[in-house]
């Protein structure tokens, strides 16, 4: 899934979601459905069925992915559109046994997933510490503002809103707030961080692109 700058910019300060690097998505995706097929006792046709409906939209976000006539937010809105229709269209192929199975892998895998991220976010955040130089009181405290900064993205981005000075507004508060926590020193050196993150995001986003 692509990732904007403002989530490049979130993944080193906060709570977050990172990528698999590509080379790793396409195995990840067809183990998925081998396991699907597995735990779910899937029927050929069934299976066959299913993977023709996720590629064809995998085909649809690989169009979308490459419109430019819309903008990030838009985007976003229609990538979780398509993820609900393609997971209706799935479901409709399963029996009420199957279905109910289904549900209950989907939550499980959820919550393995969240205490996954939750290590990623300490491992992050102890790193930052470290080389930022933090006191535990301020460690607590960017800690704080991150969670809230995430939170506040989390809902303007579910919230469908296309006001980029709202996402704008919401940045340079969060700026603001982690510049009062840290020293002349440090917040430059968070600063430099930030750059260098946004600069292999870049770098790495155009590889991925040309491959």
């Amino acid at each position: 899934m692509k990732k904007s700058l403002m989530l490049a910019i979130v993944m080193m300060t906060s709570t977050i979601i990172f990528a698999q690097h590509a080379k790793n998505s396409h195995k990840g995706h067809t183990d998925r459905f081998e396991k699907m097929k597995t735990d779910l006792a899937l029927t050929d046709a069934q299976y066959a069925s299913i993977k023709s409906i996720d590629q064809k939209y995998v085909n649809k976000r690989e169009a979308l992915k490459g419109d430019t006539s819309q903008t990030r937010e838009a985007k976003g809105t229609a990538f979780r559109t398509m993820r609900t229709d393609e997971e209706n269209e799935i479901a409709a192929l399963l029996t009420p046994e199957q279905k109910t199975k289904w549900d209950q892998l989907k939550t499980a895998r959820g919550e393995k997933q969240k205490e996954h991220f939750q290590k990623i976010s300490e491992q992050r955040e102890a790193k930052l510490k470290s080389t930022l130089n933090l006191s535990d009181d301020q460690s607590q405290k960017m800690k704080t503002v991150n969670q809230q900064f995430m939170e506040k993205f989390s809902a303007l981005r579910k919230s469908d809103t296309k006001d980029k000075a709202a996402f704008e507004k919401l940045k340079t508060d969060h700026e603001a707030a982690i510049k009062g926590i840290l020293t002349p020193e440090q917040f430059q050196k968070w600063t430099a961080m930030r750059a260098d993150l946004r600069k292999r995001h870049g770098h790495e986003h155009g590889h991925t692109q040309k491959g």
